[in-house]
């Protein structure tokens, strides 16, 4: 089986039950993905950091259609592995880059509080923009430092490839991503906590008024 082929069915299945929802189809879409990506991707390589220390000389593409045996897909090292490829772009990966330990320790919890806010949105629950403000700051905030790290550290032309297409491509994007949809998030909170639609919080918790009411109905 192709490489490809697990990291396909994740991202459907993410889209498949993300269509079924009837609140907010597409930041249910983002915190599964987010999720995914978090606990499999990066927590694989939280595990098994210490053993990845090559670094792929084959393009995306060719590693996308290597043949894989079936039972690698539930394997953690295999998905590890993939961070051989991604060294490729970005040699601190295999290096086990202090910093870049350190945030996959924080995206695993990521992971963890995108599955509640998919649980929270589908509630309607109060808590759920507050959560996302922490969930989608940290995501934020790792994203710029990984950008930040080798500028500060003086080693980006060391670590980040040179090609101009591989950097934008799998360096800016595939990163930045993480960065401009929490900000989106973000906004979408403060929004929702300063300027409460009405109809928002009769859905969410009962008004004053009807506890009022509900107590004088109790007293008589």
């Amino acid at each position: 089986m192709l490489t490809i082929v697990p990291l396909t069915v994740w991202f459907i299945a993410a889209a498949y039950i993300s269509s079924k929802s009837r609140i907010e189809p597409y930041a249910v879409f983002w915190y599964i993905f987010s999720g995914v990506v978090h606990i499999l991707m990066e927590g694989s390589y939280l595990v098994h950091h210490s053993e990845i220390r090559q670094i792929s000389s084959i393009p995306f593409a060719e590693k996308m259609r290597e043949e894989v045996p079936f039972y690698k897909f539930f394997d953690s090292r295999f998905y590890a592995g993939l961070y051989e490829q991604y060294a490729k772009y970005d040699a601190r990966y295999s290096m086990s880059e202090p910093m870049v330990v350190f945030f996959c320790w924080t995206e695993l919890v990521e992971g963890i509080l995108c599955f509640v806010l998919v649980y929270l949105i589908e509630k309607r629950s109060l808590y759920r923009h507050p959560l996302q403000i922490v969930c989608a700051t940290a995501q934020a905030y790792g994203a710029v430092f990984y950008f930040l790290t080798p500028v500060i550290y003086g080693n980006w032309a060391t670590t980040i490839t040179k090609d101009t297409y591989e950097f934008v491509v799998y360096v800016l994007l595939l990163n930045g991503i993480w960065c401009l949809v929490p900000i989106l998030l973000i906004i979408q909170s403060f929004e929702t906590l300063v300027h409460p639609k009405p109809s928002n919080i009769l859905s969410l918790t009962p008004t004053i008024c009807d506890t009022f009411v509900s107590n004088e109905d109790k007293n008589k």
